[in-house]
């Protein structure tokens, strides 16, 4: 028997191949980054700026220009190195796994860990980690999509090639590796493809919608400065610097850098509660999912299934049902510090256990059982079907639903009721039961899977339990409680299905379950009905789950959706948010996901929706004050301008105004840390815009009292002390008034939640009082005490 490499054959390996990993020369480049900060519309206008400065004989201010070019582009290259290196971390937080057989053991590595000769064990759903060529004498059908381009899959047999990134659609085998990393077909596709720049999201989308929208709104209104200056008689070089000033300091120019390092923040913190978010766009709608439809076994249970309680036909079959447990199963038993673990199902790895632990002598038979062929678990009758050999006499084994299994055994009518209610009896615990059946047959080759599955001999039941996790009860609260509302979904008994949802809290009183079956009778109209009153779905498909998230998108309803199968795919990418598992999870489920649960936990869900609001939020945060800040330098120096004021803030004043107040103070809201707060309240709508009614009125208040304020200090200041001195009242005030503002638009959180504000705050007040005594500095800004 093939026992895999040997640990010092993997080490020689891996000096000659390395890594099996695909280079690629990163497109990110430190350099390009930085200079990509100067040519935008702002800079541009501050350059302007300092041609005039120098023109009309001011040079301090042309210089000082200049440094706010510069520091403004440091400021936007750090905020975009930041988020650039934070999404370049998260894409390996989440490595890819499988099963490998290495001095006659098996076992879980990394597939970068994978070496030329390693044999790689491979079941249904499993991204193929490297090229190779089929070891077993099992056919298997292979997605070559991704590389050819073909909608259907492909049949492999002994000695075919398979080639890396594609996947396993139906069967299960084992492939000896021959090419990894960059030697693969796609890794020399890889090489020679340019890099392909990520996508904006729809909220950066409308974000710079948004920014370019109010920066030419505020260069419009700047340059009414102009004409209404002039017409009052100032000097046209003066005038024309303080519109080019105001104007840089409205545009919010930092606005799509403080949203893409929120976005690699946010992303970033979700990864470290366990969901790795692999679609930037799924931040922001998780935060308004309404409906989430979670599988149960895994999801809301530990997935450590044991085997509580068994059944078997007669006592003398203890051996046969025993003997059918362990032929066929897809699961493995490993040694690790002195302990048995399972690699592979949890299903199969409990039954497995269960019959290792027999006191039966059985070990020596299945050693000399040969497979000859393997059907896979079938969505719609629920079945596994395992053709083999012992003795050169062929025998066929069935597992899965009892309603299925009985239906194809030799069974009269009233064994089956009463068998019925046997199995219905362990479900009503809460108990997950699994048939088992056998028959010996002779001329196998001639039929189908459909006629193997017939005439069958009954063993018994297996009943496993699988207990709810402990913090299910609690997650179902939570998401209750923000307004989101919770779907089981799963293929288990509706009795299995109903007791494990009342303990969890989805189900209360005597509310219906709905089966599969009932499912496919109803039409479209009365599926829309039902789903209003129905939370528990059992005995279902693929397919039903696909068909639930189109009725509840088709209602209006921002759909969340968990999967970890094959056909598990299309709902993933259907649904608004498709959430995959990231143990159990097959690679073509990850794959059409949008976050991976890399714990495969429900209470990971709540988590991942508490940190998609709170970037929401602080996104939006950020937004409103930068709005209102800059309107209120805006409306300050335009006002002043309209009634013939004296110019409250010079240039310098202005920019220095918009280089503190704009960049550190908005990152720091677009960094708050999540609170349990967030939970509260029904998800936002996903039509709902960014700057709404409430929001705009807020922006608006704000920024007019501000503005008002300050005119009227200057108005009283300049009537008793020279115009330098009233200008750096003001010049100060409005700063302050900025950092206060930052506090209003957080709200009630805890002041000293945000270290980064604090610090940022404290900063700022720091050279504000250092820039306004420091007589070189005075004179650059045109200040006097």
């Amino acid at each position: 028997m093939e026992q895999g490499l040997t640990q010092n054959q993997v080490i020689e390996q891996q000096k000659i191949f390395g890594k099996n990993e695909i280079s690629i020369t990163q497109s990110f480049s430190t350099l390009k980054l930085f200079i990509s900060q100067f040519p935008t519309i702002i800079n541009g206008i501050l350059a302007v700026g300092a041609v005039f400065s120098f023109l009309i004989k001011e040079p301090l201010d042309g210089f000082f220009i200049i440094a706010i070019l510069i520091l403004n582009a440091l400021f936007g290259f750090f905020q975009e190195y930041r988020a650039e290196k934070t999404l370049q971390k998260l894409k390996t937080i989440y490595q890819p796994i499988c099963v490998v057989l290495r001095d006659g053991k098996t076992t879980q590595l990394k597939t970068s860990d994978l070496v030329p000769g390693d044999i790689v064990i491979l079941s249904e759903g499993d991204r193929i980690p490297a090229d190779g060529v089929i070891f077993t004498e099992s056919h298997v059908e292979i997605d070559e999509s991704i590389l050819t381009g073909e909608s259907l899959p492909v049949i492999k047999n002994k000695e075919d090639e398979v080639l890396q990134g594609t996947f396993i659609a139906k069967g299960k085998t084992r492939i000896k590796v021959t090419k990894t990393g960059s030697e693969t077909q796609l890794g020399q596709i890889s090489l020679t493809l340019s890099s392909v720049e990520e996508e904006e999201t729809p909220l950066q989308k409308q974000i710079s919608s948004l920014a370019r929208i109010l920066s030419f709104g505020a260069i419009g209104i700047s340059a009414l400065i102009l004409p209404v200056g002039i017409f009052y008689g100032r000097a046209l070089y003066p005038i024309l610097l303080l519109a080019i000033s105001i104007g840089v300091a409205a545009i919010p120019e930092s606005l799509p850098a403080v949203i893409t390092i929120a976005l690699a923040i946010g992303t970033n913190r979700m990864a470290q509660k366990k969901a790795i978010v692999r679609k930037l766009s799924s931040i922001e709608t998780i935060g308004a999912v309404e409906i989430v439809l979670t599988d149960k076994t895994g999801t809301l249970t530990q997935n450590d299934m044991t085997v509580k309680e068994y059944y078997i036909a007669e006592s003398a079959k203890l051996h046969e049902l025993a003997h059918a447990c362990i032929v066929g199963n897809t699961a493995h038993v490993a040694r690790e510090n002195d302990k048995d673990i399972i690699i592979g199902d949890k299903t199969d790895g409990a039954i497995l256990m269960w019959a290792k632990n027999q006191q039966i002598n059985i070990d020596h038979d299945v050693q000399l059982v040969k497979i000859l062929d393997e059907y896979t678990f079938d969505p719609i009758s629920k079945i596994i079907t395992t053709v083999a050999e012992l003795h050169e006499k062929p025998f066929v084994i069935v597992r899965g639903a009892p309603e299925s299994v009985l239906l194809a055994c030799k069974l009269d009518k009233i064994s089956i009721m009463e068998l019925e209610k046997k199995y219905e009896e362990y479900a009503a615990q809460g108990l997950r039961v699994i048939a088992v059946a056998e028959k010996h047959e002779p001329n196998h080759k001639k039929f189908s899977r459909k006629d193997l599955e017939k005439n069958m001999e009954f063993l018994g039941f297996m009943c496993l339990y699988d207990p709810p996790r402990k913090e299910a009860a609690r997650s179902i609260i939570e998401a209750q409680t923000a307004g989101i509302r919770v779907i089981m979904v799963t293929g288990d008994n509706p009795l299995t299905a109903k007791a494990i949802a009342k303990e969890v809290g989805i189900l209360d009183g005597n509310k219906s379950v709905i089966t599969g079956n009932e499912l496919d009778n109803m039409s479209d109209e009365e599926l829309k009905q039902t789903v209003k009153l129905v939370d528990v779905y059992a005995r279902t498909t693929p397919e039903h789950k696909m068909r639930l998230v189109t009725t509840f998108q088709s209602l209006g309803f921002v759909v969340g959706v968990t999967g970890d199968g094959v056909n598990d795919a299309l709902a993933l990418k259907k649904a608004n948010v498709g959430l995959s598992m990231g143990q159990k999870g097959t690679d073509v489920a990850k794959e059409a996901s949008d976050i991976i649960l890399s714990d495969d936990n429900f209470a990971t869900i709540i988590q991942a929706v508490k940190e998609g609001r709170t970037i929401y939020a602080n996104i939006v945060n950020a937004i409103t004050y930068l709005l209102a800040g800059n309107l209120a330098e805006l409306g300050l120096i335009f006002f002043a301008t309209f009634f013939n004021m004296a110019i409250p803030l010079v240039p310098t004043q202005i920019l220095w105004i918009n280089l503190v107040t704009d960049g550190m103070p908005a990152l720091a809201l677009a960094s708050e840390k999540s609170s349990f707060r967030q939970l509260f309240g029904k998800p936002r709508k996903k039509e709902e815009p960014i700057i709404t009614k409430k929001r705009l009125l807020f922006i608006l208040i704000s920024s007019s009292v501000i503005t008002l304020f300050l005119l009227f200090i200057f108005a009283l200041l300049n009537q008793n002390i020279d115009i330098d001195k009233a200008r750096t009242v003001i010049f100060n005030l409005m700063i302050f008034l900025q950092l206060i503002l930052v506090f209003v638009v957080r709200g009630k959180q805890s002041l000293f939640s945000n270290k980064y504000l604090i610090i940022t705050i404290v900063l700022t007040i720091i050279f504000q009082i250092f820039l306004t005594f420091n007589p070189v500095l005075q004179e650059i800004f045109h200040l006097s005490i």
